[in-house]
């Protein structure tokens, strides 16, 4: 597995409980992650961030006494755009699903998630892609169907006349749209993690795309992928 960069994490959740459990479970992932604070706070998190407590990672709740995490996530983005953001919620609904994409924000993870879960997101997030989980992904696939109103019973290679995939990119694509990473990709196809992420950065440059939540949005719109 890569190691990972030094990266500065701020936790963001009233439940001390939680919190304690997060900091154990990242502390043992690795020594390159370090939290640098904890709040229980929309106050408490603003005060950190104006005594220059500028973290690389965010992990916040949605749901916070005194302030939507929704909307600490919208003005983070603004202020402070290089901080990269993983919502944590209990439960993820499609307004919710339609506000976190808007904001671009780099993953979720369910408060249910198991130590390899939240390992896998924020490797992936540190790494510059996104995750979603596939709860999430089927959510969003829901909300940009109702959107664009693009039916179920679009063709499977559905695409604009100017890009077109090979069959096997189509398979990376439905799998990296289901929320799998590259090994697991590569498990299923019985091929390297190199090659998936190889056909990745291919696909993303024919799309003209910078990363893993683009193509997904792009797959949902053109039929390329879809849960029955």
């Amino acid at each position: 597995m890569n190691p990972l960069p030094l990266t500065h994490i701020i936790l963001v959740d009233d439940h001390a409980l939680y919190r304690i459990g997060l900091r154990t479970t990242i502390t043992a992932i690795s020594t390159q992650l370090s939290i640098i604070g904890e709040c229980d706070s929309s106050n408490e998190f603003t005060r950190l961030l104006q005594q220059k407590k500028l973290p690389d990672l965010v992990i916040l709740d949605i749901c916070l006494p005194d302030e939507s995490g929704i909307t600490i996530a919208r003005r983070l983005k603004e202020e402070h755009p290089q901080i990269k953001i993983i919502m944590l919620s209990s439960e993820v609904s499609a307004e919710t699903v339609s506000e976190l994409l808007e904001i671009d924000v780099e993953g979720y993870l369910s408060k249910l998630a198991q130590m390899t879960d939240i390992e896998k997101a924020i490797r992936s997030v540190i790494s510059g892609n996104r995750h979603y989980g596939q709860s999430v992904a089927k959510i969003m696939h829901d909300v940009y169907l109702t959107k664009t109103g693009i039916t179920s019973k679009k063709r499977l290679f559905a695409s604009n006349k100017e890009t077109v995939f090979t069959p096997r990119e189509i398979e990376i694509i439905q799998h990296l749209c289901d929320g799998n990473s590259a090994k697991e990709v590569g498990n299923k196809l019985n091929v390297s993690p190199r090659t998936v992420e190889t056909h990745r950065n291919n696909i993303l440059r024919k799309l003209g795309f910078s990363n893993t939540a683009e193509l997904i949005k792009y797959a949902v719109k053109q039929g390329i992928v879809e849960w029955i």
